[in-house]
């Protein structure tokens, strides 16, 4: 219809109304392509949204099972530790997950999502080395595991004296076992600090300059600060 009436204006020479059907019609493409954009901005928020939310699910998951583990690993710890300073010999005390030792790869199903698309380049570098360092933890974890399930276990078991030297001192094996041990609840302790501090950003719904290593300088192994998540 309006191609009809462009072709006869141009046939009667009456550019006025040949101008208007030209502005009729860019003007129709353009709202059609404003419609699209405003469609595709609230598609944008609406999965930014849903993602954001299973972030935090998971990182609150998170953060309550690490806390768990610590909490049991710090009571175990310091028992043996009071039953060692007694002079008594008592068995490698060892932490061991029930089920899997491996997590699943979360991180690998969010990567699926576009995240680059959906949040600011600090936030992304956060999520990603989060989930690094988790993943990175759970493999020393493994290592840790293996140990106990191979060398502590059976002597737990077996009800044998296998874990002391003739002079009553802990053998260096175990010792060292034990040790990984600490170093596990300690990188688990910092990973949820990080947890916490994502999970404050991503509900704050505002762009951060630094990352939360930066802005938490217990991360790095500095003193702590007043408000660990607050840029200042």
């Amino acid at each position: 219809m309006l191609l009809r009436s462009l072709t006869k204006h141009v046939k009667d020479q009456n550019w006025f109304a040949v101008f208007l059907d030209f502005f009729i019609v860019v003007t129709g493409i353009l709202i059609a392509f404003q419609i699209t954009n405003w469609n595709e901005a609230r598609e944008d928020a609406k999965n930014r949204e849903l993602i954001t939310d299973a972030l935090i699910t998971n990182l609150i998951d998170s953060i309550n099972v690490q806390s768990e583990f610590t909490t049991e690993i710090n009571a175990g710890l310091s028992s043996w530790e009071e039953a060692y300073a007694k002079g008594e010999q008592p068995d490698p005390f060892y932490f061991l997950i029930s089920g899997s030792d491996t997590a699943p790869d979360t991180w690998a199903v969010f990567e699926q999502m576009s995240l680059t698309e959906l949040f600011d380049p600090v936030t992304l570098f956060d999520l990603t080395f989060f989930y690094s360092e988790l993943d990175g933890i759970g493999r020393k974890y493994t290592r840790y595991a293996t140990f106990v399930e191979n060398r502590v276990l059976p002597g737990h078991i077996d009800n044998e004296d296998v874990f002391y030297k003739s002079n009553g001192q802990l053998k260096s094996e175990f010792v060292a076992n034990m040790n990984r041990l600490r170093t596990f609840q300690k990188e688990t302790d910092d990973l949820t600090r990080w947890g916490k501090c994502l999970v404050y950003r991503l509900k704050a719904e505002r762009v951060f300059d630094k990352s939360c290593p930066r802005a938490d300088y217990v991360l790095v192994g500095a003193s702590e600060q007043t408000n660990p998540f607050e840029e200042k």
